[in-house]
């Protein structure tokens, strides 16, 4: 008696073998095998196209509903291509609840920051306040999700955290990816998006800061401090102190109000500052596993934790320090290939723009270290 194969035996023999051809088309293979988990595994030789012929194999598993990756497994390189892991659609219900509540949440830390400046509640600066900071934050995630966009990349809608009005309104966003991506340089790609994108916005955002910031005689602040609607700061970080001394007129006997617009770029700059980090799942930790091994990014991240303690940051630090062992470090499909020599150079450039980020605008930054 004769065995009768099903259509989907025979759709996925068919499948295997024309994805067979497309590898063994694109790859110099050396061996073959068929793992008892159903996934294919290819050893193969190593060549100047690897790179972009992996790109290529991704894209045509995806019309298989297939996916592949490559490792390096001692001396070898080996190909895996097998089923595509089922992902489950995003939702859109929650950002949009989550953002909604952000607004909110945002607006509201705007009332009160507004309500202490001589005009007391213009509506006007609520709102710039508000779009400032959301701003910042939607820039950012929008970097993510075009780069995601540009690598083919199936991403979620940003979601918004909302926070506390009056001490710190919103505790950032995040997006999600719903799948690897397939390289380092995309990897690379997705990682810094987001900081320099909402970087861009930050710097628009402080420039409004100081042209709505305002000169007081030192009776005045002494009689808004001394009502508690003001609170005195003895320092600003160098970046503000700059802006101000070109927009606000000082004098002998004048104090200078700072614009809740300088607190969102504040915060912007602080974001960006700490998602810069070669750390874990911070963006930075994306660019800078995409620029190293994992072994050299998993120290890169314990010394990044120890960094945020000495600068003040502990808070944050614990916070890295749980997501290192809650969730592994995001990994490309292809863990061989190396980062483009343009990439390489721009990861080094990631390092010296985070230095630069805290000396200029995070050090004695008045709303972080008000008493130092």
């Amino acid at each position: 008696m004769g065995i009768d194969p099903t259509r989907d035996d025979i759709r996925v023999f068919e499948n295997r073998q024309q994805i067979e051809s497309v590898v063994r088309g694109r790859f110099n293979v050396k061996d073959m095998m068929i793992r008892e988990d159903g996934y294919v595994e290819y050893k193969i030789g190593d060549d100047s196209s690897l790179k972009e012929s992996f790109a290529y194999l991704v894209r045509e598993l995806r019309q298989y509903s297939q996916t592949a990756m490559l490792r390096r497994v001692g001396e070898d390189i080996i190909l895996y291509t097998g089923k595509s892991p089922k992902s489950k659609p995003f939702n859109r219900r929650i950002p949009l609840a989550l953002f909604l509540a952000t607004l909110t949440t945002v607006t509201v830390d705007g009332f009160f920051r507004v309500s202490a400046l001589p005009q007391g509640g213009s509506v006007s600066l609520i709102f710039l306040y508000t779009i400032g900071l959301m701003g910042i934050l939607g820039v950012h995630e929008l970097g993510h999700k075009i780069a995601s966009s540009r690598h083919g990349i199936r991403s979620s809608y940003p979601y918004f955290i909302p926070g506390l009005p009056g001490f710190l309104p919103t505790f950032g966003a995040v997006i999600k990816s719903g799948e690897p991506p397939a390289n380092r340089d995309s990897l690379f790609d997705l990682g810094i998006s987001g900081p320099i994108a909402g970087l861009a916005v930050t710097f628009l955002v402080a420039i409004g800061g100081a042209l709505t910031s305002v000169s007081l005689s030192s009776q005045e602040m002494s009689r808004r401090i001394g009502e508690g609607t003001v609170r005195e700061l003895l320092q600003t970080d160098i970046f503000t102190n700059y802006l101000l001394g070109l927009t606000v007129p000082q004098g002998e006997g004048m104090g200078i109000l700072l614009s809740p617009l300088s607190f969102a770029a504040s915060l912007g700059f602080l974001v960006t500052f700490l998602n810069l980090l070669p750390a874990w799942q911070l963006d930075g930790g994306h660019v800078a596993r995409a620029a190293v091994s994992s072994e050299v990014h998993r120290a890169l991240t314990w010394a990044t934790i120890i960094v945020m303690i000495l600068l003040g940051f502990g808070l944050m630090a614990l916070l890295v320090l749980f997501m290192s062992f809650r969730a592994p470090a995001m990994q490309p499909l292809d863990d061989v290939s190396r980062l483009s020599r343009g990439r390489r150079v721009a990861f080094v450039f990631v390092l010296v723009l985070a230095a630069g980020l805290y000396y200029f605008t995070i050090m004695n930054n008045p709303f972080f270290f008000p008493s130092a």
